[in-house]
């Protein structure tokens, strides 16, 4: 059967901002990431809603201009294109005409310039009319570590079978559980994120894990990776975004006790019930290692109800 295409509805660009409003009061500084993730998610479900795709740089250059229009954000002309950086120059801003910087549009253009070059890329607003510049100006690059080819695959079949489209509970006291089961999928040609407490380049050390995108829970905020253990939203968009774009990918998540630490337990429960939900709809794998130890009976058996519990062979 085939699948509709989703609508699509007009918004006033006043309520855009009557949205960033309501961001602010809730979540102060925080406010503009969440509109940045917000606008991805809108570009990457414009281009497939309209079912784009494209094989050259050129061919982007051509059509970006083209399907901007149809996001009422203003006029676009693509500035500059090569291999590493992308320049799109932007007229008649919503949100820069009410004093803001684009943010939402930021994430837009992110969205839609990732789902067309099938490579996750990053954008910097580098001019904005809300500081005085006559236009608008954003550059997008590649992300660092994320979806590269060239990773060596093992042969032969995998250790681990785990069923697809869900999410396992690895109960355990070692420090580096999950990580076996992880790599075995990874060499075997499953693309794959991780997440640790623990400092990035010490697991690179102790693993061949090549480049592979991660996540490190931290609060330094001056590293690219890092992402604060109580910024809950952010790191589910980024794990979902992951989910959407890796086809069956399998993620790995270290540090559940150091979130829960950080936050209510309900909370981390909450934020794991919608991700073993997006498992679930895209047929992904979700390692989640874990010491019982660190927590009470009864918030372990919450977790066991809501996971799957891995049986080490």
């Amino acid at each position: 059967m085939s699948q509709e295409p989703n609508p699509f509805f007009v918004m006033p660009g006043s309520a855009l901002i009557d949205l960033r409003e309501e961001l602010e009061l809730i979540e102060d500084e925080k406010a503009k990431e969440t509109l940045a993730r917000y606008g991805y998610r809108a570009g990457v479900g414009l281009i497939k809603s309209l079912g784009v795709e494209i094989s050259s740089l050129e061919q982007l250059k051509e059509v970006m201009p083209q399907l901007w229009s149809e996001t009422g954000l203003g006029r676009m002309q693509v500035k500059d294109l090569e291999e590493g950086r992308i320049t799109v120059a932007l007229e008649e801003s919503i949100e820069a005409r009410h004093g803001r910087r684009c943010d939402f549009t930021r994430g837009y253009l992110t969205g839609m310039v990732s789902t067309l070059m099938k490579r996750k890329f990053e954008a910097e607003e580098t001019e904005c009319i809300a500081d005085g510049k006559y236009r608008c100006v954003h550059v997008l690059r590649p992300s660092e570590g994320v979806f590269k080819e060239g990773r060596q695959l093992a042969e032969g079949e995998r250790k681990n079978q785990l069923e697809q489209g869900y999410s396992y509970l690895m109960e355990s006291e070692d420090a580096y559980a999950g990580f076996d089961v992880f790599l075995d999928y990874v060499s075997h040609g499953t693309k794959g994120l991780w997440i640790s407490r623990e400092y990035p380049e010490k697991i690179k050390k102790k693993f061949d894990i090549g480049d592979l995108p991660y996540l490190w829970l931290s609060y330094e905020r001056d590293i690219k990776y890092a992402r604060e253990p109580t910024n809950i939203p952010l790191i589910y968009a980024e794990i979902k975004g992951f989910l959407d774009d890796s086809d069956g990918g399998i993620v790995l998540l270290s540090g559940l006790e150091y979130m829960m630490s950080q936050n209510t337990f309900l909370k981390v429960l909450k934020f794991l019930q919608l991700l073993n939900e997006n498992v679930a709809v895209k047929d992904a794998l979700l390692l989640i290692p874990l010491s019982p130890q660190a927590l009470s009976s009864r918030e372990v058996k919450m977790l066991e109800r809501e996971l799957r519990t891995f049986q080490s062979k």
